[in-house]
């Protein structure tokens, strides 16, 4: 499911970051930092991330998904999309904290509830998720080692709409800033709420199409011009052209948008996505880059985010049967697998 609706379209894109250098040798001959200020966490050793200064050090733990996005887009547009954005935003974030460290960690490919069980499908071809509880406990393991270490500053930035794979993350992130009194957020939350950064995407899109336009494409939730233009702009190659002339699946409630997805043969995706452009995409792309960076700063210079508005305030009340059933397997699931192992274990 994307991250937002038209009226808050999402920018999509990828890329990579900078790669960490060798470390620096004090006059002892112990290890310190490496030089370059941001760093990717599978290629730094154990010294060099020992050596970094835990008070001015923000570690990024992006959190994508993969689902499927129609015919026309990859499974993993939420994951290649969120880790541009995550690199682009780490950059603008060293830029206005020269003295700061980043550090990217490498991301959770699989977040909670694909877009398909908007229709009652529980399991898709091209949808690979986990349980909820898996989330939020893999989400908190990671940010309680980093805070188990002395690192202060936890940054997730999440790829994937989902109310209640949202719901999962800020649930981990406020069990870990509570618990070890450490700042752990969960960005995009915030950047959703927010709105002034919401405000600004809105006159985006209306840059590129007039207000009737706008009304006509209903809610652009999943697959359509937003993450189509996305990826037009930054993974054209992963586009089909087929884009260009899969037909209109409009639905201006959820409720309508959970019956063209519960039709047979519904191809994964709603709105118009022969309506995407690069153009659109590039200047969305922008708007999503600088929203994380302008929230990650505002923390770090003291802003107290806790109190700040943060998505989703609850399930909406259209998705409440949905998020119903699909919790309901997932806890069988759960269930089930705690019944295999404690009968293996008697045998």
């Amino acid at each position: 499911m994307t991250r937002t609706a038209l009226a808050l379209m999402v920018s999509l894109v990828s890329g990579s970051a900078a790669l960490a250098q060798e470390p620096a040798t004090s006059q002892q001959g112990r290890p310190t930092a490496p030089r370059s200020r941001i760093y990717r966490l599978e290629e730094l050793t154990s010294p060099q991330i020992d050596a970094l200064d835990r008070a001015k050090t923000a570690f990024i733990l992006p959190v994508g998904m993969i689902e499927v996005h129609g015919p026309h887009l990859p499974v993993g547009t939420d994951t290649l999309g969120l880790m541009y954005e995550a690199h682009a935003a780490s950059r603008q974030v060293i830029t206005a904290l020269p003295d700061w460290n980043i550090v990217m960690m490498p991301p959770i490919n699989y977040g909670q509830s694909g877009a398909n069980e908007l229709g009652g499908r529980l399991t898709h071809p091209g949808t690979y998720a986990i349980r909820q509880s898996t989330l939020r406990a893999l989400v908190a393991d990671l940010g309680g080692q980093l805070a188990q270490n002395g690192f202060k500053w936890i940054f997730v930035l999440n790829g994937h709409g989902a109310p209640t794979h949202n719901i999962a993350i800020n649930e981990a992130c406020d069990f870990v800033s509570e618990t070890f009194r450490v700042t752990m957020l969960h960005v995009t939350g915030l950047l959703r709420a927010d709105r002034a950064i919401q405000s600004n995407g809105q006159k985006i899109n209306a840059q590129y199409f007039s207000t009737s336009e706008l009304s006509s494409f209903g809610m652009d939730i999943h697959a359509g011009i937003g993450e189509t233009s996305g990826m037009l702009a930054v993974r054209p190659d992963l586009v089909s052209a087929q884009y260009k002339t899969l037909p209109r699946q409009v639905g201006q409630s959820l409720g309508e948008l959970r019956d063209i997805a519960a039709a047979p043969g519904w191809q994964g995706y709603v709105s118009d996505p022969a309506r995407a452009s690069a153009a659109h995409g590039r200047a969305v792309e922008a708007w999503w880059i600088g929203g994380f960076a302008e929230l990650m700063v505002r923390a770090v210079r003291g802003e107290n985010m806790f109190a700040h508005p943060r998505f989703p305030d609850a399930v909406p009340t259209e998705m409440t049967a949905i998020v119903e059933k699909t919790l309901a397997n997932e806890t069988a699931f759960g269930a089930s697998l705690e019944t295999w192992l404690s009968q293996r274990r008697q045998r």
